[in-house]
């Protein structure tokens, strides 16, 4: 936990949040192609309701 900066006893949204900002600056250093879409994003299949905990995008650019 010491890459997150947070004390071992954070809340699970706290310890989520601070994954989610790390997550989302890694990317920016990756450059263009790269995405993150949400979190906790809804999915319904054939009836069924899903959530995606995070939802990150890779894309080739289109020339």
């Amino acid at each position: 936990m010491d890459f997150l900066a947070i004390d071992s006893d954070a809340s699970e949204l706290e310890l989520e949040e601070r994954m989610v900002v790390r997550i989302a600056d890694t990317l920016r250093e990756l450059g263009p192609g790269f995405a993150f879409v949400g979190r906790q994003v809804h999915f319904e299949v054939d009836g069924d309701q899903f959530f995606a905990d995070l939802l990150l995008l890779h894309a080739k650019e289109r020339q």
